[in-house]
């Protein structure tokens, strides 16, 4: 019998369904078939209940639940005086603050600094004699005749007037021109000579720490002074600041971004000065961005921005056509060679390399080489011999694939050329550590017969100052000096004895991809402006000469400039500055830079701070944000270190932090991965976190150090002992700035008062879940099949994408895992999408430290949910309990970060910890039944 039309518009006989339907076509079909009759019966009166697939179970056993009510009574029997209202105080105190938007903030600090007077003419008249009589000195007129062969000096009078005459002027000059030491000495002097030196004070601001430390240093030097006279530095952690009035600062750009958030005006400045512009930095771009808004507020201030002859109208255009002041002139020419003229004149062979890394290029690497250099081949055939035009047809023969070829050129240098110090351009620390060891320790007999002669000198901005600065002395008599850095020296550092360049032509860039959330390092070909600077440092003291490790025909396919930091890079610790700022709307602001940011990398970023706390649903800051803003790491590292303080685990947690901040101690040599593979899941010791790895293998690196041993436990271990060094330095610097911020009583990370739980292996998974969050990954299968050593993984993270452990993870092919929960830092899209760390993390924690949980019922079973996306069974008690002990310890949370202050041990605030202590330890005793029975299916 056939339905009526009218009533469904459907045909229900099997033969009667519309014609052409296939496989998953005619579910659909039926689907929508009985969604209709229901609909027309009434039976759609109240909508479908969501399906929600519900984990395991959280429910908490009765004993340890009433000793958690115990804690959280006894920390709710607090002092009157502590029992103060927060939300009423934050309200009261914080809130306004931070709802004051940008221009009501400006106003504010203006009216405050109305009747402020710098002009002292006692004080100008004694600066004006000091002067004086210091240019009579003999070693003043030897210093100043040396500056006088600068190319800036030449300019002296127009830049004093030019600068006298606009508000705003642009600077540009070439690499070693003069400009960044000279032109803040030009304006000093001029203004002490006027009579006016108590109102000039000069702030120029630098992308790197090691150029503001070491052009400090060096302007003291001409001026016959000592450091923290009338120049001084300021770099995060470190300083040598000047005198307050006739002063210049040299200062790092973020520093001078933070001090814009107590006088946005810079009321006591006269002189700012943007160095380096043409790197386009984000702090940077943001600064320029905010001097448009400032400078109509504060006239009498005058702002010189410094660029090389990079796309310098971009500047000047932003700037309302600002006057543009050219520098002309070069110390001295330097002879442009490319890989092919290397290859000619060195003759060296590749295949016969003493490097034990044996060279492998990806097939498309070859083809995408081959289809480059073919072409220009056979252009240049006759100009070069026919085992040069071979040796170019190999991938490995340019850039720094074979650093035995880097060597071999530095010895031809050694050779052939006159004295004069050699600098080499590579990418990153760990092609510089490279060659810094096969020099020292070369095995061919070129390299055996010259390595005495030479004095090597690694730079990057990871090191010490102190040991940054050795790197400017000149080498003894019949020494050679080699200096291999990062593109640092490209133009914020001046070695002023280098005569040869060798680019490599590579560098480290950041790069971000919207559409996954996921940001980059990689290894990239410079610009052609990149060469352009690295060729100017050869050309300081005497013609010079620049090897560029690739050819003509690789430079002709390469950009013209760097694409803009902010451009590439995630958006969350800036949109934290803004706030801080008072900026209310990062999408409105962040359209006015010279390069806007997609606005979808603005929500990503503004979403993250939401979920993280550090801003509010309504897009204000956060007293936590506020403290995450000041930190000068990733927000969610910022979380971490701070919550380590707060729960005393801050040794294993800033272990973490510093190297998801910097890089992993383990190096891998090819064909040792498995040797190296099994060394770090034994050092893991089974706590399925790669993050407490590296806490491990600090641990013992410090025992064997205390025993002598650190040389032969790092050559076991395939470990860096220059690495291990470089996060102990930096989980110190972590700790410095938690003391500085008073969430600490000591600055020392390994002070027992600030450890007292580094033992308790569930709290410390929390702490670092509780930084990483939201990046969450979850595991839905685990199969182990026979014969196979390794399990295979089904996970996916929270945005639905599949994922897998990256294969040096510890996590990698393992079994039997406790919990399917997973933090994790960053995912990397190769062939699959990996994460590249992961710590594995109990539902517990997830519930305390994550977002949006709240308790609901589903077909009559009750539950806790976190975020809408993970949904465990729990009993209503035991909801109750957990969802209060968030709400204590979110108050906890701002009152520390409104008043920071180390928790007690025997204080009230211990009470509370100890009730989240004790959930969390529940995880090692109930952690089988954290594993639902659809989550692991053995074949």
């Amino acid at each position: 019998m056939q339905r009526d039309k009218g009533s469904s518009g459907f045909n229900a006989r099997k033969g009667n369904r519309p014609p052409g339907l296939r496989g998953k076509e005619i579910g659909l079909y039926y689907r929508n078939l009985t969604r209709q009759r229901k609909k027309e019966r009434g039976e759609d009166e109240n909508p479908i209940e969501p399906k929600i697939h519900l984990g395991c179970k959280v429910s908490v056993p009765s004993g340890v639940l009433e000793r958690v009510k115990e804690y959280m009574e006894e920390y709710n029997q607090t002092p009157a005086k502590e029992n103060s209202d927060v939300d009423g105080q934050f309200k009261r105190q914080f809130r306004y603050l931070l709802s004051v938007n940008f221009e009501e903030f400006v106003a504010e600090t203006k009216e405050e600094n109305e009747d402020v007077s710098y002009t002292n003419p006692k004080l100008d008249e004694m600066l004006r004699q000091e002067l004086e009589q210091r240019q009579q000195e003999d070693a003043a007129r030897k210093r100043l005749q040396a500056r006088q062969k600068l190319p800036t000096m030449r300019y002296a009078n127009d830049i004093v007037q030019a600068v006298k005459d606009n508000q705003v002027i642009l600077v540009v000059g070439s690499t070693g021109c003069g400009k960044t030491t000279q032109v803040p000495q030009i304006l000093l002097d001029d203004a002490i000579s006027r009579g006016c030196g108590s109102e000039c004070r000069i702030i120029c601001t630098q992308p790197r720490r090691i150029s503001a430390i070491t052009i400090a240093e060096w302007v003291s030097y001409e001026r016959c002074e000592s450091l923290g006279s009338s120049v001084g530095y300021q770099i995060r952690l470190e300083s040598r600041k000047p005198r307050d009035r006739a002063s210049i600062t040299y200062c790092t750009t973020g520093v001078l971004l933070q001090q814009l958030q107590s006088d946005p005006l810079m009321h006591n400045l006269s002189v700012l000065i943007l160095d380096e512009i043409h790197e386009r930095s984000v702090e940077t771009d943001l600064l320029m961005g905010l001097l448009k808004v400032i400078l109509p507020h504060r006239p009498e201030l005058k702002v010189i921005l410094m660029s090389a002859t990079v796309r310098e109208q971009d500047f000047c255009d932003y700037f309302g056509n600002c006057p543009m002041f050219r520098i002309e002139g070069v110390m001295f020419p330097v002879r442009m060679l490319y890989l092919e003229d290397v290859l000619a004149v060195t003759n060296y062979e590749f295949g016969n390399s003493h490097d034990r890394r044996p060279k492998r290029c990806r097939p498309e690497q070859k083809m995408q080489h081959q289809a480059m250099i073919e072409p220009y081949l056979r252009r240049i055939r006759n100009s070069y011999d026919s085992r040069v035009l071979e040796k170019l047809r190999l991938p490995e023969s340019e850039g720094c694939e074979d650093l035995d070829f880097i060597a071999h050129l530095v010895y031809y240098i050694c050779e052939n050329e006159p004295e004069g110090a050699i600098l080499v351009f590579l990418p990153g620390y760990d092609k510089i550590s490279q060659l810094y060891n096969l020099l020292q320790s070369p095995q061919s007999p070129k390299g055996q017969r010259w390595r005495d002669n030479l004095v090597v000198f690694p730079l990057h901005s990871l090191m010490q100052s102190t040991e940054q600065k050795a790197v400017f002395r000149h080498p003894p008599s019949g020494k050679r000096k080699v200096i291999i850095s990062t593109m640092i020296a490209e133009t914020s550092v001046t070695i002023d004895d280098v005569v040869y360049v060798i680019n490599s032509g590579r560098t480290k860039s950041t790069n971000y991809d919207i559409e996954t959330n996921i940001q980059t390092l990689e290894e990239v070909w410079v610009t052609k402006a990149n060469t352009q600077q690295r060729k100017g440092r050869a050309g300081r003291v005497r013609p010079g000469i620049c090897y560029n490790l690739f050819s003509r025909a690789r430079e002709d396919l390469m950009e013209e400039i760097p694409t803009p930091e902010i451009l590439r890079s995630k958006l969350e610790s800036i949109i934290l500055i803004l706030k801080l700022l008072h900026i209310d709307d990062p999408y409105r602001f962040l359209q006015t830079l010279i390069n806007a940011p997609n606005p979808e990398a603005i929500r990503i970023g503004v979403n993250l701070l939401m979920r993280i706390e550090a801003l509010d649903s309504a897009g204000i800051l956060t007293p936590l944000g506020m403290h995450l803003a000041k930190l000068p790491i990733d927000p969610q590292m910022g979380k971490m270190i701070l919550m380590s303080a707060l729960f005393c685990c801050l040794d294993p947690v800033t272990s973490a932090a510093a190297a998801l901040s910097f890089k992993s101690p383990f190096y891998a040599p090819l064909g040792k991965e498995s040797r190296v593979d099994e060394i770090k899941r034994k050092m893991a010791r089974n706590m399925r976190s790669d993050h407490l790895l590296v806490h491990n293998t600090i641990q013992a690196y410090r025992e064997s150090r205390h025993m002598h041993a650190e040389r032969d436990f790092c050559y076991k271990n395939f470990l860096s002992s220059t690495t291990l060094n470089q996060l102990e330095g930096m989980k110190n610097q972590f700790s410095e700035l938690l003391y500085n911020y008073k969430f600490l009583t000591s600055s020392n990370c390994k002070d027992s008062a600030s450890n007292t739980n580094s033992s308790k292996i569930p709290l410390l998974r929390a702490i670092i879940g509780a930084g990483l969050y939201p990046n969450m990954a979850h595991l839905r299968k685990s199969r182990q099949i026979r014969n196979r050593v390794r399990a295979i993984h089904t996970m996916a993270t929270d945005d639905g994408r599949r994922v897998n452990f990256h294969p040096s993870s510890v996590n990698s092919g393992e079994s039997g895992f406790d919990s399917s929960y997973f933090v994790y830092y960053q995912r990397q899209k190769s062939s699959n999408l990996y994460l590249l760390d992961s710590t594995m993390v109990f539902p517990m924690a997830l519930i305390i430290f994550g977002d949006g949980v709240e308790a609901g019922v589903t077909q009559n079973t009750p539950y806790l949910c976190v975020a809408k996306t993970y949904y465990f069974k729990c009993n209503p008690e035991t909801a109750d309990v957990v969802l209060e002990l968030r709400r204590h310890l979110g108050k906890l949370l701002l009152k520390k970060a409104m008043y920071p202050a180390p928790i007690e041990e025997n204080g009230y605030e211990r009470q509370l910890i100890k009730a989240i202590e004790l959930l969390l330890s529940l995880d090692e005793r109930l952690g089988e039944d954290y594993i639902s029975s659809d989550e692991i299916d053995d074949i």
